[in-house]
């Protein structure tokens, strides 16, 4: 047994960094827990246990001495973190989610012409909006002429300014009267199943979207189960979006719409018939919605961050597990994470429509979920 200092041996150093079986052990994943080798090999372990005691390697006395610190745990998960990719979803596909910009130029057949309208009235709201900003700039000089020239006294008895200022007024307000009328009106409402069908969608969307955490899915990738230690499938990057409402002002429906924000490319529309990409007024799409795939499913989400109140946990997990989901021991540090259920939404179709959102309220998605299908599969009666 030695004592003191122990005498380095760079020949033994390089054998046991090219070692094939502690390669082997590495790379399969066969390397033992620490504090294993009491079972394997007991007289070698309390050996080592030993000769660690009564001898220093030169290594330990040129370290740095470490400082201990009351935020040992929280560095130590900090450390995890870093080495493991947050947001894991289990149930996804590990695709990449792509944004729907190219969708932008895609219209379904049946809406070629609402297309040609759509944008034939955008056109002449942008010549009307012209002729509005610069009536309104004519309107603001001539009022400046009105008031100055009572500053002269000449306004008291030159009315000529007074009368070029109120027709010029009359100008402003036609010409807001006429963008206001500039629209395309959507008519859909005929008291028919349809209809009824698709206020049922409008009431399961707005509990849908009264969920208190709402995501969109911006990627999406495999994960080496091996590699990351997890029972995970893929990695997800999420974008957290809220409950708003928009109003696309020159397009007009007598039924409500369903809206969803996209941060990653154009926000989708929904009428009762099709599907509306609107990224500005120059750039949309429009899609069947019999032509566009819903995917609408339980996903099971690791979630490291806080648990939405409105989400149920199913299970939990570990930050760094084995195969078969229990704790692996050799990582220090490692703590449990929760599996919990949200509803994974996802809009697919051949014009290049990819667009995948997150719910936390499982309930309220589900009900949606039965809503929307029932109202597509009326659509494909028609």
């Amino acid at each position: 047994m030695k004592f003191g200092i122990r005498m380095p041996s760079l020949k033994r150093r390089i054998a046991a960094r090219t070692s094939w079986k502690r390669y082997v052990r590495h790379s399969m994943g066969l390397k033992a827990p620490k504090g294993m080798g009491i079972l394997t090999n007991p007289k070698k372990a309390l050996y080592n246990k030993v000769y660690n005691k009564t001898s220093v390697s030169v290594d330990d006395l040129l370290r740095a001495p470490s400082h201990k610190s009351n935020n040992s745990s929280a560095t130590q998960r900090s450390t995890i973190d870093n080495q493991y990719p947050t947001g894991i979803e289990i149930s996804n596909t590990g695709n990449i989610i792509r944004s729907s910009s190219k969708a932008l130029t895609v219209t379904s057949k049946n809406f070629e012409e609402l297309r040609k309208q759509i944008t034939d009235i955008y056109n002449q709201r942008v010549e009307l909006l012209k002729k509005l900003s610069s009536a309104k700039t004519k309107q603001f000089f001539i009022t400046l002429v009105h008031f100055g020239s009572y500053l002269v006294i000449v306004g008291f008895f030159y009315k000529k300014i007074a009368d070029a200022r109120k027709a010029q007024q009359e100008v402003v307000i036609d010409l807001e009267k006429q963008v206001s009328e500039t629209f395309v009106q959507l008519t859909f409402a005929d008291k028919s199943q349809l209809e009824k069908s698709w206020l049922n969608c409008i009431d399961t969307f707005k509990e849908l979207m009264d969920s208190e955490k709402i995501w969109d899915i911006t990627y999406a990738e495999g994960v080496d189960r091996v590699k990351t230690r997890t029972v995970a499938q893929t990695a997800t990057k999420r974008t957290p979006i809220s409950k708003t409402d928009r109003e696309i002002e020159f397009v007009k429906s007598d039924l409500p719409h369903l809206f969803l924000p996209n941060t990653n490319g154009p926000d989708l529309f929904f009428y009762p018939t099709f599907l509306l990409l609107f990224k500005d007024n120059q750039e949309f799409g429009i899609f069947d919605l019999k032509e566009v795939k819903a995917t609408m499913k339980l996903s099971g989400y690791v979630e490291e961050e806080s648990v939405p109140k409105d989400t149920e946990i199913i299970q939990h997990t570990w930050k760094k597990a084995n195969k078969d989901g229990s704790m692996d021991k050799r990582f220090k540090g490692n703590y449990q994470i929760p599996i919990v259920k949200y509803g994974d939404m996802t809009f697919e179709s051949e014009g290049g429509l990819e667009e995948s959102f997150m719910f936390s309220n499982f309930d309220a998605f589900t009900e949606f979920a039965k809503t929307y299908e029932y109202h597509v599969s009326l659509l494909g009666k028609l």
